[in-house]
């Protein structure tokens, strides 16, 4: 890039070179030499070196204006080449500088040329209005430096001049044309032609100008605009301009400078077709000739169509007046009488109420418009960028539906994946049953997991009535309560497809049977272009698009790239394309809060009667509690489906659980737990999840009909519990029982690795056995881990309640899609369901739950009988100090510590006589009086007290388990003579 001041160098004429002077020393010296040896040798012969002088100055004198004259040759070639490149580079910056000028002020030929590429509206227009007159030579502005201002004429001349250059005029100063009628007129045509590619219309208008040769203007966008801010003025000669003070911009014809208006900065004389001169101006000075620049009408008018065809593509102007920069949906409800109504998109033409879902959004190029999703539809979509008005666009739709019809006739469900502001003042609309958001992506995928049952009830509803769609099936008399119509809007249908893959199926399913069903679309999203895709896009009709960034997305949605010409000053602008008709443009109206509180009131004042409320898609979420009245109003209102599948017709049977959640097919169900039915359940829950709940409501709903077995969480509960339900198999009892086990892996943990191991294989095999002898175990854990992950196999039926993270909600089995963990207590999965349980009922005494059965024979046994049952005693202690001090405070007799005791066998002697007495040692002191233990144990009792297995097993050479004993509670085994194994308890030391 260059700038035109930015100076050129003149090269300088080269300067021949000054003439060699004659070389007298050279010649004289060969002579003066030659007379010198002449002297000293005598020898003529030497004479003849003085000849050499002048023949040396001669040859000298030759050679150097030889050189002279090609150094000469050469500069002067070096000064052309100079010249050559300096006028090739001046010729460059003229043409540069031409073309600079020209695409500043594009000249009414280019424009007519070109009108895409050379139109470039903007909101705001430069000032002044720059005009192009025609073409001549200017200054150039270009500065010649380096040589003697009489050096170089030519390229100097070249340099100082642009030839073709625009010559320009400023029009909002006014320009007046004098010349003959048809000249003028051509060259205003051409002046014209420029002022509207360089003005945009609305702001910019055209002022009425006279008939006949000017009828072509009147296909100007500019003439159509009705409230502009400037007027461009123009004048004929034939019927003088009447400019009104202060109007710019503006141009006047006249024959003569008389009959020209006041106020014209610029005048010009025109000669001829090739000729024309400056009368007046502040740039050019008068009598500056140049060639105008002339417009046929022709010409003219074909700009003129075309340029109105790209102010209406661009939103600016519409066919028949301007389309406003908003409107409200207040003015659209006014009645307009003045104004006659053309069929909009999917309206037909003479309708005295509106069809379908027919509803007024904006103001088009035609008047109001009108969408209407039956009759263009059956479906939707609108495309647009962040701040092009969607939001907006779909509330107006909704409200205007509203307001067309009643909630009977059509309701909505909104999905707004933006977090649902746009769309939460529409909720107060007795129509909206529903408005899902991101924020809750569990309830999201709840209720649309819900449209697929709506789907097939409303084909149930159809094909009971014997009809093929919903207008038949809403016929006049067909039904009194009709199936009203469904619209699904969704906005960023991209965002939740990403967050919800899956329901891409569903929205194909719909776009593909809606129509019948009554169900319609409205998909709105940013990117269209490969979002939507085409088996969407077959079933929907009828397209809308606000403001695009790229011509793709137009594309996708309208077959044009017009929406991305769209401005983006202009929130709501959209263009509308239905029926496979042309696009429209159209101004979406602005909803307020009191235009729906509007809707609202005259819907209620127009409704005849009480009418229900639309029917819902889905219902409520699962309450956080549940009653017995919540069950049995569930059964009452649908005994059919209240059943779970697969069970027999007839009166339900089995224990209440809970409420069942089944979205898929809209609606509760009682769940049931049936122990000879669905066999062993197994229920995993987190703490305070509601797993003690679930085995309280078991107990207390089946103790009628089987023995409940309820042991208490403890290590020696629950293996008795396992011992004496293992001793009943083996018995061979064929008594209902049922066995409930709490906290069964916390008690497994409290248990020695022995204890674990051998309580695991008893209940494995109650497991197993059970069945068939008519017992069945419900066992809560909190995990599954380590051995008990073997638990799942053997349990028919499975509960799993609220788990602290998926990998344990995963672990236990469940549904990983029914993670959720701020389920409230009781919530949970069943047989693949969400389920609340249903909550425990309080006693009559309001003391909470009645106690399971089998609970009061859990507590403590009164095991101290047991000791008090043996008079004598030896005992094996692990500590003799601390038993010996707790056997002093109840024990009558003598208590001898053996340890202590330096003769055995007065010891022994002693048992022998005193048949009270209790022999206290360790495992070591025991062994080294074996003899002594083996003449007492036939007849004595054997406690082992703090003990471990080892100790027991070397003191009674037995290799069976004795039972568990709870820590804390001062247990001990006691061995009886008989061989029984039973435990005991020792009074705590004083």
């Amino acid at each position: 890039m260059f700038r035109p001041d930015d100076p050129l160098i003149l090269p300088a004429r080269p300067v021949d070179p000054p003439a060699p002077g004659f070389p007298l020393i050279a010649s004289a010296a060969p002579v003066v030499v030659a007379v010198a040896i002449w002297m000293f040798t005598g020898s003529a012969f030497v004479l003849l070196f003085a000849v050499l002088g002048p023949v040396i100055a001669v040859g000298s004198m030759v050679d150097g204006r030889r050189t002279r004259r090609r150094t000469r040759i050469r500069a002067d070639g070096t000064h052309r080449a100079a010249l050559a490149a300096l006028r090739a580079k001046v010729e460059q910056r003229r043409t540069g500088l031409v073309q600079a000028a020209w695409g500043r002020t594009p000249s009414a030929a280019g424009i007519l040329q070109d009108p895409i590429g050379t139109v470039h509206w903007s909101a705001r227009p430069a000032a002044p209005v720059l005009v192009s007159l025609g073409s001549g030579d200017v200054p150039s502005g270009l500065r010649l430096e380096g040589a003697d201002a009489d050096d170089e004429p030519g390229i100097r001349a070249l340099a100082a001049t642009l030839a073709g250059a625009p010559i320009t005029a400023d029009l909002d100063g006014g320009i007046g044309i004098v010349a003959a009628p048809a000249l003028g007129r051509a060259m205003a045509r051409g002046l014209l032609v420029q002022a509207a590619a360089a003005l945009p219309p609305g702001p910019v208008g055209l002022a009425v100008l006279p008939p006949g040769h000017w009828a072509w203007a009147t296909s100007l966008p500019h003439a159509a605009a009705r409230s502009p801010d400037r007027l461009i003025t123009v004048g004929d000669s034939e019927t003088p301009a009447r400019v009104p003070t202060g109007s710019r911009p503006f141009i006047a014809l006249a024959r003569c400078l008389e009959e020209l208006p006041t106020g014209c900065d610029t005048i010009v004389r025109v000669h001829g077709p090739t000729r024309a001169e400056i009368v007046r101006s502040p740039v050019h000075p008068a009598g500056f000739r140049f060639r105008p620049e002339l417009v046929t009408r022709d010409q003219a008018g074909g700009f003129a169509v075309r340029l109105g065809e790209r102010a209406r593509a661009a939103g600016l102007i519409g066919r028949y007046g301007p389309v406003p920069a908003s409107v409200t949906l207040a003015e659209l409800a006014e009645p307009d009488p003045a104004v006659d109504l053309p069929p909009s998109p999917g309206t037909p033409a003479g309708s005295a109420h509106l069809p379908g879902l027919a509803g007024v959004i904006g103001i088009g190029e035609e008047g109001r418009v009108t969408l209407d999703l039956v009759a263009a539809g059956p479906h939707a979509v609108v495309g647009g960028t962040t701040g092009s008005g969607k939001s907006e666009l779909l509330v107006t739709w909704v409200a205007a539906m509203a307001a067309a019809h009643p909630h009977d006739a059509v309701t909505f469900l909104l999905i707004d994946f933006k977090g649902g502001a746009a769309f939460h003042p529409l909720v107060a609309l007795p129509h909206c049953v529903g408005l899902i958001t991101d924020l809750d992506g569990r309830q999201a995928a709840r209720a649309l997991a819900s449209l697929a049952a709506e789907l097939r009830h409303r084909e149930r509803a159809m094909r009971a009535a014997g009809t093929r769609d919903i207008t038949e099936l809403n016929g006049a008399g067909s039904r009194s309560n009709p199936l009203p119509r469904l619209v699904i809007v969704v906005d960023e249908f991209a965002t939740m497809l990403t967050a919800f893959p899956e329901l891409h199926a569903l929205f194909v399913d719909i776009a593909a049977r809606g129509r019948s069903l009554g169900v319609h679309l409205i998909l709105c999203t940013q990117r269209p272009n490969g979002v939507v895709r085409d088996a969407l896009l077959a079933n929907c009709n009828l397209r809308v698009s606000l403001r695009v960034n790229n011509r793709a997305d137009s594309q996708a949605v309208l077959g044009t790239d017009a929406a991305a010409a769209l401005p983006a000053s202009v929130p709501g602008r959209c263009l509308i394309s239905a029926l496979q008709g042309d696009a429209q443009l159209c101004q979406v109206a602005t909803t307020t809060e009191a235009d729906l509180r509007a809707i609202v009131g005259r819907g209620a004042e127009n409704r005849s009667g009480e009418k229900p409320n639309p029917r819902r898609p889905w219902l409520d979420p699962l309450p956080r509690r549940v009653t017995r009245n919540d069950l049995a109003r569930v059964e009452t209102a649908a005994p059919a489906t209240g059943r779970e599948p697969g069970r027999p017709a007839g009166p339900a049977t089995g224990v209440l659980l809970g409420l069942l959640d089944e979205p898929e097919h809209q609606r509760y169900r009682v769940a049931r737990y049936d122990p000879e039915r669905d066999g062993h359940l197994l229920v995993v829950g987190a703490g305070r999840a509601g797993k003690s709940t679930v085995l309280a409501s078991v107990a207390a709903q089946h103790s009628g009909t089987a023995t409940v077995l309820d042991p208490r969480p403890d290590v020696e509960s629950v293996w008795d519990t396992l011992a004496e339900a293992r001793a009943w198999l083996d018995a061979g009892s064929r008594e209902a029982r049922l066995i409930l086990l709490d906290d069964f892996d916390s008690v497994y943990a409290r248990w020695g690795d022995e204890h674990r191991a051998a309580a695991l294989e008893l209940l494995t095999g109650l497991l197993r056995d059970g069945p068939a002898a008519g017992l069945v175990v419900v066992v809560a854990v909190q995990h599954l881990s380590g051995a008990l992950q073997t638990l799942p196999a053997f349990c028919q039926s499975r509960l799993v309640l609220r788990m602290p993270d998926a990998g344990t909600h995963l672990a236990a089995g469940a549904d990983p899609a029914l993670f959720d963990a701020a389920l409230p207590p009781g919530g949970g999965c069943w047989n693949g369901s969400r389920i609340q349980l249903l909550q425990p009922e309080p006693s009559s005494d309001g003391r909470g739950p009645e106690p399971a059965a089998g609970e009061a024979a859990a507590g403590d046994v009164a095991v101290g009988d047991t000791l008090a049952g043996h008079r004598s005693l030896l005992v094996v202690a692990a500590s003799p100090a601390r038993t010996i001090a707790a056997l002093s405070s109840t024990r009558a007799g003598e208590i001898i510590d053996l340890s202590a005791s330096a003769n055995a066998e007065a010891g022994r002697l002693r048992v022998l006589a005193d048949d009270g007495a209790v022999l206290v040692g360790d495992t070591d002191t025991w062994q080294a009086r074996w003899s002594l233990l083996g003449l007492l144990r036939p007849h004595m009792a054997i406690v082992f007290d703090g003990c471990s297995l080892a100790d027991f097993r070397a003191i009674s050479r037995r290799r069976d388990l004795p039972p568990p004993l709870a820590p804390g509670r001062c247990r001990v085994w006691v061995l009886c003579p008989d061989g029984a194994v039973v435990r005991g308890t020792l009074p705590a030391p004083g």
